[in-house]
């Protein structure tokens, strides 16, 4: 038998800790959300961390609203987890500890929780009722705006009037329409946009005679689209 062991001395923390919430956009639309978990070491075997913040406290008994309440567990490049309800900022806090319990500095990020669908609104116009393809009788103008703020937009020939955003067909802008779609942008909210319809537009985008269903749809920071 040896008279004699080594024993190895680790005082230092695991480094650089960092939580990235869905790569790090800045909305979210779902309360479920994946989280990227990293630290500096190479070696991370045997390490735990541990999250709390704006959560669901229900979702994941490990997962709670303050550190003391939550608990260490197993590390893992990857967490999922559930937001707590309510639109705003939500914030998720990390530390990470080795497999001596040195713990790492506290990490954060935060992202917007966003579920309230907008909504569209036609504010001016239309101005007429009926056009053709005859110069002077071709267009037709009018205002939308929408009650927060957009980075998308699309006006389209629709089958019915609750259709969503997915159905009909966008007009375009060939012949002379203006406004009939606008993308990565950031539009402000209740601002008016004012938009033409060109007869042959219309009818590139629905052949035949007779009425046609109009309709704005508009898609708010966190990726939903209006649907009234």
């Amino acid at each position: 038998m040896s008279s004699y062991f080594n024993l190895t001395l680790d005082t230092l923390a695991p480094s650089s800790p960092a939580i990235l919430i869905e790569g790090g956009a800045a909305y979210t639309s779902a309360q479920l959300v994946n989280c990227g978990i990293t630290t500096g070491d190479g070696d991370i075997t045997g390490y735990q961390m541990k999250i709390w913040g704006n959560v669901d406290p229900a979702y994941d008994a490990n997962v709670q609203a303050t550190e003391g309440a939550s608990a260490w567990i197993s590390f893992n490049a990857t967490k999922q987890v559930k937001l707590s309800s309510g639109d705003g900022s939500k914030t998720l806090y990390l530390k990470i500890r080795d497999n001596v319990y040195n713990e790492s500095s506290q990490a954060s990020d935060s992202i917007t929780l966003d579920m309230t669908v907008p909504v569209s609104t036609i504010s001016v116009g239309p101005d007429v009722a009926k056009i053709s393809k005859i110069a002077g009788k071709r267009t037709c103008s009018f205002s939308f705006q929408c009650d927060s703020i957009f980075d998308e937009y699309k006006v389209k020939v629709v089958p019915a009037t609750d259709s969503i955003h997915s159905a009909g067909t966008l007009i375009g802008m060939t012949n002379g329409s203006t406004n009939m779609s606008g993308a990565a942008g950031s539009y402000p909210a209740t601002t008016n946009i004012n938009c033409t319809i060109d007869g042959a537009d219309l009818e590139a985008a629905s052949s035949g005679d007779g009425q046609k269903i109009i309709k704005v749809f508009t898609k708010d920071q966190s990726g939903l689209w209006s649907t009234v």
